[in-house]
């Protein structure tokens, strides 16, 4: 079952070579560099061919994905991976961890609680540890373990520059509460330790300095903002940006685990 998806998001250069050809509904960003295009993400199966119509607008061509990086193995983060791997032979990358939500080993894929039927089970060409770092030509993208969303989120943080300034761009790689709240972790009979570890990730990742917050879902960074500014030739840039919203995600879990003592 594939619902349409339409993008209200248009794609964009966001700095250097980083480009956004997601949608509103889940982020999809390609690093272009000289060992052929590198994705973060490949968004809802339905997202297939607005991603492609994305991709070609910016000059983008899918034959030249060399690398497919997954934040974490949730439905809405791989659901055109296997297509666009038959289209370009790019390697498959993912979590340890996480590539066995993937393969069917554990049902964690939240593709039911989504509305949608489950896509075949499939392995990644590469399982990614802690800290592993990846090297395209001059662009490096460094992997962090940020467990919590689940237990085998990737966090990315990539170099990039344009105009001689160089700068990091940064994703956490699952920021959304939905899989630690109290119903879900019952129902799949899942620790609550999850909590304590996700934040413990949003303090380690705390410590490291970005400059541009890539979202893994459009509303974590304000991705529609950010395209509207570079379309008015306004820097998208905050070293403050990262901070703010690793705050903002922790007091949000705080919200929620309140809320649940109060219920």
């Amino acid at each position: 079952m594939f619902k349409k998806v339409k993008s209200s998001i248009l794609p964009f250069r966001m700095f250097g070579n980083i480009y956004f050809v997601g949608s509103r509904q889940v982020s999809v960003h390609i690093i272009k560099t000289e060992c052929g295009l590198v994705m973060i993400d490949t968004g809802y199966p339905d997202m297939y061919d607005q991603i492609l119509s994305s991709m070609e607008e910016m000059g983008l061509d899918i034959k030249d994905v060399c690398a497919i990086f997954h934040s974490h193995g949730h439905y809405d983060h791989f659901g055109c991976t296997e297509r666009f791997k038959a289209l370009s032979g790019a390697k498959t990358y993912i979590s340890r961890i996480d590539n066995d939500i993937v393969n069917g080993t554990y049902d964690l894929s939240w593709a039911v609680e989504l509305g949608y039927d489950r896509l075949p089970p499939f392995n990644c060409d590469v399982l990614v540890e802690d800290g592993d770092v990846f090297t395209f030509g001059s662009t490096k993208i460094r992997c962090v373990l940020t467990p919590g969303h689940t237990d085998g989120v990737l966090s990315f943080f990539i170099n990039s520059e344009e105009n001689g300034e160089k700068i990091i761009a940064a994703m956490q790689g699952g920021a959304g509460l939905n899989s630690m709240e109290r119903d879900f972790l019952n129902h799949y009979n899942l620790p609550f330790t999850c909590r304590d570890k996700f934040r413990e990730a949003l303090h380690k990742l705390a410590k490291e300095h970005v400059d541009l917050v890539l979202g893994n879902h459009p509303g974590q960074n304000r991705t529609e903002e950010k395209r509207e500014k570079v379309l008015a030739g306004e820097s998208i840039l905050d070293r403050e940006e990262w901070q703010r919203f690793l705050l903002t995600t922790e007091n949000a879990l705080d919200a929620m685990l309140e809320k649940e003592n109060q219920a």
